[in-house]
């Protein structure tokens, strides 16, 4: 008894803290497509949304810590986080959330521009 006891405490203090470690989440929701080679020379641009939702899905969802809203209303770019394709930034402005993801691939580094929603909680 006294093990299933304690057991359900680790459950319930592990749940508190991962709920409290991420104060939001971000989903991004890729509009276009810009690859260009290291010297800066442009190589293609693709805004085909249903070749970007076989990539995307849905959007691209990434959990974000306290300093969010600080970072966004700065008004500045910044690094929000990496996944498989490369670095994610975003930035707060007049309209909503702006975000890029940025990855390089060889010499050529893509550029997926998009719009980003904040959900907190």
């Amino acid at each position: 008894m006294n093990k299933y006891f304690l057991n359900l405490i680790l459950v319930f203090v592990t749940i508190f803290f991962f709920k409290s470690v991420f104060a939001a989440t971000v989903n991004c929701t890729f509009l276009s497509e810009i690859t260009i080679s290291k010297s800066g020379e442009w190589l293609k641009s693709e805004d085909d949304f249903m070749k970007l939702f076989d990539i995307f899905g849905e959007g691209l969802e990434l959990n974000l810590d306290n300093s969010l809203l600080g970072n966004l209303d700065s008004k500045e770019p910044f690094l929000a986080g990496e996944v498989d394709k490369g670095r994610v930034f975003l930035m707060g402005g007049e309209y909503g959330v702006t975000g890029k993801l940025i990855g390089v691939t060889g010499e050529e580094l893509t550029i997926y521009d998009g719009m980003c929603t904040v959900g907190f909680g």
